[in-house]
């Protein structure tokens, strides 16, 4: 499958749009699928699309998360950690504070690009974590297109997503720009088509 001839397909043309903002439609279009499965098929089907850390983290170190798009599940120890905020960080750390952070209720919170994990990983107290990672298109124009790390099952409900909104944007040229009213109309049946075709794929039109 080459992504740019599938889109130009569905949007019946690779003008008036860039690779640059077709690629960026895709990599939206992940997070919008992902979302939308795990409203209709639940937390296991959304798992193929969550990746967990490679090795276990001991270092007890503040984790750089910059290139996650987002954390899904920290556990510390086999412990599950919970999400809490970073203004009392203070707090999870001092032991006759009712926040403080044990083992046996450890916790996590973000400052900036670094995720902080509350006590501290240890060779004894191994941290993990599963996350959302911040997908890339590969080969948008040549064989074989990918989407790294992304559940391959699910490019065709990615390309129309991305179809569809690159027609609308589209659209939103030719209204502004005073252009062919008939051809906006053509433009307008194909999105909402579109639109309901992506739908449908979740198993029910929204």
């Amino acid at each position: 499958m080459v992504f740019k001839t599938k889109i130009g397909y569905y949007v019946s043309s690779t003008d008036g749009y860039t690779d640059a903002e077709a690629k960026q439609y895709i990599v939206d279009g992940c997070y919008d699928v992902y979302r939308k499965i795990k409203a209709t098929k639940g937390e296991g089907e959304a798992l193929k699309f969550a990746m967990w850390t490679d090795s276990a983290i001991t270092n007890g170190n503040a984790i750089d998360i910059d290139e996650v798009h987002e954390v899904l599940y920290v556990q510390r120890n086999n412990i599950s950690a919970t999400q809490v905020k970073a203004e009392l960080a203070h707090k999870y750390t001092d032991t006759d504070s009712i926040y403080y952070a044990s083992a046996e209720d450890p916790i996590y919170y973000f400052k900036e690009q670094y995720m902080h994990v509350k006590p501290a990983a240890t060779g004894s107290a191994e941290l993990y974590y599963m996350y959302l990672p911040a997908y890339s298109v590969t080969n948008y124009d040549t064989e074989p297109s990918s989407i790294d790390k992304f559940p391959a099952e699910y490019y065709d409900h990615v390309l129309i997503y991305a179809s569809f909104k690159i027609l609308e944007a589209k659209l939103h040229d030719y209204i502004e720009d005073d252009e062919d009213g008939e051809l906006a109309q053509l433009m307008a049946g194909r999105v909402d088509r579109l639109k309901l075709q992506y739908n449908e794929m979740f198993g029910a039109a929204q």
